[in-house]
Protein backbone atom coordinates (compact mmCIF):
# COMPACT_ATOMS: atom_id res chain seq x y z
CA UNK A 1 0.00 0.00 0.00
CA UNK A 2 2.82 2.35 0.41
CA UNK A 3 3.59 2.07 -2.84
CA UNK A 4 0.71 2.69 -4.41
CA UNK A 5 0.41 5.62 -1.86
CA UNK A 6 3.81 6.87 -3.13
CA UNK A 7 2.96 6.47 -6.60
CA UNK A 8 -0.14 8.30 -6.25
CA UNK A 9 1.31 11.28 -4.88
CA UNK A 10 4.09 11.26 -7.54
CA UNK A 11 1.15 11.11 -10.44
CA UNK A 12 -0.55 14.28 -8.86
CA UNK A 13 2.71 15.62 -8.29
CA UNK A 14 3.46 15.25 -12.13
CA UNK A 15 -0.32 16.61 -12.96
CA UNK A 16 0.52 20.04 -11.02
CA UNK A 17 3.68 20.22 -13.15
CA UNK A 18 1.98 19.69 -16.31
CA UNK A 19 -0.99 22.26 -15.56
CA UNK A 20 1.59 24.59 -14.76
CA UNK A 21 3.28 24.41 -17.45
CA UNK A 22 0.39 24.74 -19.06
CA UNK A 23 -0.66 28.01 -17.87
CA UNK A 24 2.67 29.39 -18.65
CA UNK A 25 2.31 28.54 -22.38
CA UNK A 26 -0.59 30.65 -22.75
CA UNK A 27 0.51 33.66 -25.35
CA UNK A 28 0.64 36.91 -23.67
CA UNK A 29 -2.88 38.98 -23.47
CA UNK A 30 -4.41 36.07 -25.66
CA UNK A 31 -7.49 34.18 -24.95
CA UNK A 32 -7.21 32.08 -21.52
CA UNK A 33 -10.14 30.29 -22.06
CA UNK A 34 -8.56 26.90 -21.97
CA UNK A 35 -5.75 27.40 -20.07
CA UNK A 36 -5.51 25.78 -16.43
CA UNK A 37 -7.17 28.60 -14.73
CA UNK A 38 -10.32 27.99 -16.50
CA UNK A 39 -10.11 24.41 -15.04
CA UNK A 40 -13.59 24.09 -13.15
CA UNK A 41 -11.73 23.58 -9.59
CA UNK A 42 -11.00 27.29 -9.97
CA UNK A 43 -14.53 28.58 -9.96
CA UNK A 44 -16.88 28.70 -7.03
CA UNK A 45 -20.40 29.12 -7.79
CA UNK A 46 -22.58 32.50 -6.56
CA UNK A 47 -25.73 31.91 -8.30
CA UNK A 48 -28.18 30.07 -10.35
CA UNK A 49 -31.01 30.35 -12.80
CA UNK A 50 -32.47 27.79 -14.34
CA UNK A 51 -30.01 26.48 -17.07
CA UNK A 52 -27.25 28.86 -16.03
CA UNK A 53 -24.48 28.97 -13.23
CA UNK A 54 -22.94 32.47 -11.70
CA UNK A 55 -19.29 31.72 -10.74
CA UNK A 56 -16.38 33.70 -9.87
CA UNK A 57 -12.94 32.39 -10.36
CA UNK A 58 -11.15 31.82 -7.03
CA UNK A 59 -7.94 33.45 -8.30
CA UNK A 60 -8.32 36.65 -9.70
CA UNK A 61 -11.70 36.75 -9.18
CA UNK A 62 -13.14 37.43 -12.57
CA UNK A 63 -17.14 36.39 -12.96
CA UNK A 64 -18.94 34.43 -15.60
CA UNK A 65 -21.90 32.50 -16.74
CA UNK A 66 -22.08 29.07 -17.96
CA UNK A 67 -25.04 27.06 -19.07
CA UNK A 68 -25.75 23.68 -17.96
CA UNK A 69 -22.97 22.42 -20.65
CA UNK A 70 -20.65 24.09 -19.37
CA UNK A 71 -20.07 26.43 -22.11
CA UNK A 72 -19.31 29.92 -21.14
CA UNK A 73 -22.25 32.64 -22.51
CA UNK A 74 -21.35 35.73 -20.54
CA UNK A 75 -18.45 36.89 -18.88
CA UNK A 76 -17.77 40.38 -16.64
CA UNK A 77 -17.92 42.25 -13.08
CA UNK A 78 -20.00 40.55 -10.34
CA UNK A 79 -22.43 43.51 -10.14
CA UNK A 80 -23.29 43.37 -14.09
CA UNK A 81 -23.31 39.28 -13.82
CA UNK A 82 -25.89 39.43 -11.41
CA UNK A 83 -27.90 41.65 -13.23
CA UNK A 84 -28.00 39.55 -15.88
CA UNK A 85 -28.99 36.41 -13.51
CA UNK A 86 -31.61 38.35 -12.00
CA UNK A 87 -32.99 38.69 -15.97
CA UNK A 88 -32.32 35.44 -16.60
CA UNK A 89 -34.66 34.25 -14.03
CA UNK A 90 -37.24 35.95 -14.72
CA UNK A 91 -37.56 34.88 -18.38
CA UNK A 92 -37.44 31.67 -16.84
CA UNK A 93 -40.51 32.46 -14.41
CA UNK A 94 -41.96 34.55 -17.72
CA UNK A 95 -42.04 31.43 -19.56
CA UNK A 96 -42.99 29.06 -16.94
CA UNK A 97 -45.87 31.15 -16.26
CA UNK A 98 -47.28 31.62 -19.86
CA UNK A 99 -47.08 27.95 -19.96
CA UNK A 100 -48.93 27.83 -16.95
CA UNK A 101 -46.26 25.66 -15.29
CA UNK A 102 -45.99 26.61 -11.56
CA UNK A 103 -43.46 28.97 -10.78
CA UNK A 104 -40.70 26.85 -8.47
CA UNK A 105 -40.17 27.81 -4.71
CA UNK A 106 -37.45 29.53 -3.73
CA UNK A 107 -36.18 33.18 -3.28
CA UNK A 108 -38.65 35.58 -4.07
CA UNK A 109 -38.54 37.13 -7.27
CA UNK A 110 -35.77 40.54 -7.39
CA UNK A 111 -36.69 43.59 -9.43
CA UNK A 112 -35.61 43.55 -13.45
CA UNK A 113 -33.80 46.60 -14.33
CA UNK A 114 -34.18 47.61 -18.08
CA UNK A 115 -31.32 47.43 -20.09
CA UNK A 116 -30.31 49.24 -23.09
CA UNK A 117 -32.34 49.08 -26.10
CA UNK A 118 -35.32 46.73 -23.86
CA UNK A 119 -38.71 47.70 -25.03
CA UNK A 120 -40.36 49.01 -21.52
CA UNK A 121 -43.98 49.69 -20.84
CA UNK A 122 -46.03 51.08 -18.42
CA UNK A 123 -49.70 50.42 -17.77
CA UNK A 124 -52.05 53.72 -17.59
CA UNK A 125 -55.14 54.95 -16.18
CA UNK A 126 -55.91 51.36 -14.46
CA UNK A 127 -55.22 49.30 -17.04
CA UNK A 128 -56.92 51.11 -19.68
CA UNK A 129 -54.08 50.57 -21.84
CA UNK A 130 -50.32 50.11 -21.89
CA UNK A 131 -47.62 52.59 -23.06
CA UNK A 132 -44.30 52.07 -24.78
CA UNK A 133 -40.94 53.11 -25.51
CA UNK A 134 -37.53 52.15 -25.74
CA UNK A 135 -34.89 52.19 -23.25
CA UNK A 136 -31.71 54.11 -23.57
CA UNK A 137 -31.02 54.72 -19.58
CA UNK A 138 -32.86 55.89 -16.58
CA UNK A 139 -32.66 59.66 -18.55
CA UNK A 140 -33.17 58.52 -22.08
CA UNK A 141 -36.11 56.72 -22.97
CA UNK A 142 -37.69 57.24 -26.76
CA UNK A 143 -41.35 57.12 -27.27
CA UNK A 144 -44.26 58.21 -29.41
CA UNK A 145 -46.43 60.79 -27.12
CA UNK A 146 -47.04 64.30 -26.65
CA UNK A 147 -44.05 65.91 -25.02
CA UNK A 148 -44.21 66.44 -20.70
CA UNK A 149 -43.18 70.42 -21.43
CA UNK A 150 -46.32 70.34 -23.48
CA UNK A 151 -50.17 70.01 -21.79
CA UNK A 152 -51.63 69.96 -25.90
CA UNK A 153 -50.24 69.34 -29.33
CA UNK A 154 -48.98 66.58 -31.69
CA UNK A 155 -47.49 63.99 -30.04
CA UNK A 156 -43.59 63.56 -31.25
CA UNK A 157 -41.19 60.48 -31.35
CA UNK A 158 -38.94 62.14 -28.74
CA UNK A 159 -36.56 61.28 -25.76
CA UNK A 160 -37.59 61.93 -22.45
CA UNK A 161 -36.29 60.70 -18.29
CA UNK A 162 -37.90 57.72 -16.73
CA UNK A 163 -39.60 59.99 -14.72
CA UNK A 164 -41.55 61.40 -16.96
CA UNK A 165 -42.21 58.24 -19.05
CA UNK A 166 -43.52 56.87 -15.97
CA UNK A 167 -45.62 59.65 -14.85
CA UNK A 168 -47.45 59.04 -11.55
CA UNK A 169 -46.80 55.59 -11.89
CA UNK A 170 -43.70 53.73 -10.12
CA UNK A 171 -43.64 50.64 -11.48
CA UNK A 172 -42.78 49.56 -15.32
CA UNK A 173 -42.59 45.96 -17.25
CA UNK A 174 -39.56 44.85 -19.60
CA UNK A 175 -41.12 43.26 -22.99
CA UNK A 176 -37.95 40.49 -23.40
CA UNK A 177 -37.12 38.75 -26.02
CA UNK A 178 -34.36 35.87 -24.61
CA UNK A 179 -33.30 34.95 -28.57
CA UNK A 180 -34.58 35.43 -32.18
CA UNK A 181 -37.33 34.16 -33.41
CA UNK A 182 -38.88 32.73 -30.22
CA UNK A 183 -42.17 34.28 -28.51
CA UNK A 184 -41.15 37.37 -26.11
CA UNK A 185 -41.98 37.36 -22.36
CA UNK A 186 -43.37 40.13 -20.38
CA UNK A 187 -40.81 40.71 -17.57
CA UNK A 188 -42.21 43.40 -14.47
CA UNK A 189 -40.14 45.47 -13.01
CA UNK A 190 -41.40 44.69 -9.49
CA UNK A 191 -40.24 41.39 -9.21
CA UNK A 192 -44.12 39.71 -8.82
CA UNK A 193 -44.93 36.68 -10.87
CA UNK A 194 -46.18 37.96 -14.36
CA UNK A 195 -49.60 37.34 -15.87
CA UNK A 196 -50.52 34.56 -17.01
CA UNK A 197 -52.23 35.96 -19.66
CA UNK A 198 -51.39 39.80 -20.93
CA UNK A 199 -51.65 41.56 -24.41
CA UNK A 200 -47.66 41.22 -24.81
CA UNK A 201 -47.98 37.81 -24.40
CA UNK A 202 -50.26 37.84 -26.80
CA UNK A 203 -48.80 39.91 -29.12
CA UNK A 204 -45.36 37.46 -28.53
CA UNK A 205 -47.26 34.49 -29.77
CA UNK A 206 -48.99 36.45 -33.05
CA UNK A 207 -45.72 37.69 -33.86
CA UNK A 208 -43.95 34.12 -33.46
CA UNK A 209 -46.95 32.32 -34.89
CA UNK A 210 -48.40 34.03 -37.92
CA UNK A 211 -45.36 36.74 -39.23
CA UNK A 212 -42.17 35.39 -37.53
CA UNK A 213 -39.75 37.96 -37.03
CA UNK A 214 -36.33 39.31 -37.16
CA UNK A 215 -34.73 40.23 -33.40
CA UNK A 216 -32.49 43.38 -34.06
CA UNK A 217 -29.58 43.33 -30.96
CA UNK A 218 -30.31 46.33 -28.89
CA UNK A 219 -27.50 49.01 -30.54
CA UNK A 220 -29.78 48.14 -33.68
CA UNK A 221 -32.98 49.15 -32.09
CA UNK A 222 -31.77 52.12 -30.29
CA UNK A 223 -30.53 53.45 -34.01
CA UNK A 224 -33.54 52.56 -35.99
CA UNK A 225 -35.77 54.60 -32.68
CA UNK A 226 -33.35 57.29 -33.38
CA UNK A 227 -33.96 57.43 -36.80
CA UNK A 228 -37.65 58.62 -36.25
CA UNK A 229 -37.15 61.25 -33.48
CA UNK A 230 -39.32 64.10 -34.51
CA UNK A 231 -41.72 62.44 -36.03
CA UNK A 232 -45.04 63.33 -36.07
CA UNK A 233 -47.16 61.24 -37.97
CA UNK A 234 -48.96 59.57 -35.11
CA UNK A 235 -52.09 57.45 -35.93
CA UNK A 236 -53.70 55.68 -32.74
CA UNK A 237 -54.70 52.92 -34.93
CA UNK A 238 -51.96 52.65 -37.41
CA UNK A 239 -48.94 54.02 -36.00
CA UNK A 240 -48.49 54.18 -32.36
CA UNK A 241 -46.77 54.17 -29.58
CA UNK A 242 -46.58 50.20 -29.40
CA UNK A 243 -46.38 50.56 -33.19
CA UNK A 244 -43.25 52.34 -33.09
CA UNK A 245 -41.52 50.05 -30.64
CA UNK A 246 -42.20 46.68 -31.94
CA UNK A 247 -40.72 48.25 -34.88
CA UNK A 248 -37.94 49.26 -33.63
CA UNK A 249 -36.96 45.70 -32.25
CA UNK A 250 -38.35 43.42 -34.61
CA UNK A 251 -39.44 45.44 -38.36
CA UNK A 252 -43.11 44.38 -38.03
CA UNK A 253 -45.12 46.99 -37.10
CA UNK A 254 -48.07 45.93 -35.12
CA UNK A 255 -50.50 46.76 -31.78
CA UNK A 256 -52.14 44.04 -30.17
CA UNK A 257 -54.09 46.70 -28.34
CA UNK A 258 -55.54 47.76 -31.13
CA UNK A 259 -56.14 44.56 -33.49
CA UNK A 260 -57.45 43.07 -29.60
CA UNK A 261 -60.43 46.03 -29.76
CA UNK A 262 -60.80 45.61 -33.54
CA UNK A 263 -60.94 41.57 -32.79
CA UNK A 264 -63.69 42.24 -30.13
CA UNK A 265 -65.66 44.61 -32.64
CA UNK A 266 -65.39 42.58 -35.35
CA UNK A 267 -65.77 39.18 -33.89
CA UNK A 268 -62.51 36.84 -33.62
CA UNK A 269 -63.12 34.50 -36.11
CA UNK A 270 -64.49 36.92 -38.64
CA UNK A 271 -61.01 39.28 -38.03
CA UNK A 272 -57.77 38.86 -40.56
CA UNK A 273 -54.43 40.72 -39.05
CA UNK A 274 -53.10 42.88 -41.86
CA UNK A 275 -49.81 41.93 -43.47
CA UNK A 276 -46.81 43.33 -41.57
CA UNK A 277 -44.48 45.72 -43.38
CA UNK A 278 -40.60 44.96 -42.86
CA UNK A 279 -38.04 47.95 -42.84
Amino acid sequence: MDILDALSRGMNRLADRLDAYTGSRQPAGGDTSFSVLDKAYCWEDLDYAGDFTLQRHVVDGSCRIIDKFGTVVDRGTQEQLEQSMIRRAAQSAAIRDAGGVPPVSGNAPQPVQAQYGDIIGVVRRNGAYEHYGIYLSDTCIVHYAIPASMTIGHATVHATDLRNFLRSDTEYFVLDFPRPYEPPVRIENNGSVPHTETVSEELARHLQQRFGYHLYSPEETVARARSRLGETNYNLLTNNCEHFVIWCKTGVSESMQISGMFRSLLGAQGWQFRKPAYH
